[in-house]
C-alpha cells in the first residue's frame, strides 16, 4: 500500500527548534568574532527573535553595539549605546551578572550621560563583586550624582579594605574631592595628605615586589599623587598658606610634575 506524505506544513520539535536556534547563534557568534559586523548583527537578532528567553545572542548583540558605537559619532553613535544598554539589561534580567557586563553596562551610561544608570549599576557590580576597581567606580558612580556624602562613605570603606590596592590614591582622591564641594576644605587638605602617605607605602610595595616605575599599577598610583598635590597646591594658594605651598611644589618636582 502506497502512503501518501502530507503537502502541508511540519512542525518541528523542541529539541529542532532548539538546534535551529543555536546554529543560527554559532553562525553569527563567528562571524562577529571575524568582524563581519553587520552579517553578525542580522543572524544573532534572528537567533534572538526565535526564543525571547535566550539570552546568549542579546550578549553579543551589546557587545556588537557597543563596538560599533565606539567607531560612530553624534546620533548613531548615542543610538548604538542605547541598543547595547537594552541587550545587555534583558540578557541580565535573564540571570547574565557578570562583572563585565556591569562594567560595560557602566561604561554605557557614562557614554550617554545617564548618571542614575550609572550608579545603578556601579551599586550592582561592588554588591555582586565587592572588589578593589568595584569600589573605585562606586566612588565615581555617587560623584557623578553628586552624592558626597555616599562618595565619602564608600571610599573610606574601600581604603580600609584595600590598603594595597593601586586604587589606592583614588579613593583617598575621591574623598578630598567629595569633602571640597561639601566645603570642608580643612578635612579635604587632611584626607589628601594622608592619601599621599598611603599612595608611597603602596609605591614602594610595588617597587619591592618588582613591579617597577614603567609598570600600569605604578603608573595609575602615579597619577593619583600627583592629582592630589594639586589638589593641595590649590587649597595653599587659596589659603595663603605659603610654607605648605612651598612644600607641596617641592613634593611635586620630586614626582617628575614639571608644569
Amino acid at each position: 500500500m502506497l502512503f501518501l506524505a502530507s503537502c502541508g506544513p511540519s512542525r518541528e520539535t523542541g529539541k529542532d527548534a532548539a538546534e535551529s536556534r543555536e546554529s543560527i547563534y554559532r553562525r553569527g557568534h563567528q562571524l562577529y568574532l571575524t568582524m563581519h559586523m553587520e552579517e553578525a548583527e542580522n543572524e544573532l537578532l534572528r537567533a534572538a527573535a526565535m526564543d525571547s528567553t535566550y539570552r546568549d545572542p542579546l550578549i553579543d548583540l551589546g557587545s556588537l553595539c557597543f563596538d560599533l558605537g565606539m567607531k560612530e559619532e553624534g546620533p548613531r553613535r548615542v543610538d548604538r549605546f542605547r541598543k547595547a544598554r537594552n541587550f545587555f539589561a534583558r540578557a541580565e534580567n535573564l540571570g547574565y551578572r557578570e562583572a563585565a557586563a556591569y562594567d560595560r553596562l557602566c561604561e554605557i551610561c557614562t557614554e550617554l550621560d545617564d548618571a542614575h544608570g550609572l550608579l545603578k549599576y556601579a551599586k550592582k557590580n561592588a554588591e555582586l563583586y565587592p572588589y578593589d576597581r568595584q569600589y573605585y567606580n562606586l566612588g565615581v558612580a555617587h560623584f557623578a550624582v553628586e552624592d558626597w556624602a555616599a562618595v565619602v562613605k564608600s571610599q573610606r570603606e574601600a581604603s580600609e579594605k584595600f590598603r594595597e590596592s593601586q586604587y589606592t590614591g583614588a579613593y583617598y582622591r575621591q574623598m578630598g574631592r567629595a569633602y571640597m564641594k561639601m566645603d570642608r576644605d580643612q578635612t579635604a587638605e587632611r584626607t589628601f595628605a594622608a592619601g599621599v602617605q598611603a599612595i608611597d607605602a603602596v609605591m614602594a610595595g610595588v617597587k619591592k615586589n618588582g613591579g617597577g616605575t614603567a609598570s600600569a599599577e605604578y603608573g595609575r598610583l602615579q597619577d593619583d599623587k600627583i592629582g592630589m598635590l594639586l589638589l593641595l597646591k590649590r587649597l595653599h594658594i587659596t589659603y595663603r598658606e605659603a610654607e605648605k605651598l612651598a612644600q607641596v611644589e617641592r613634593q611635586l618636582r620630586e614626582a617628575g610634575y614639571s608644569k
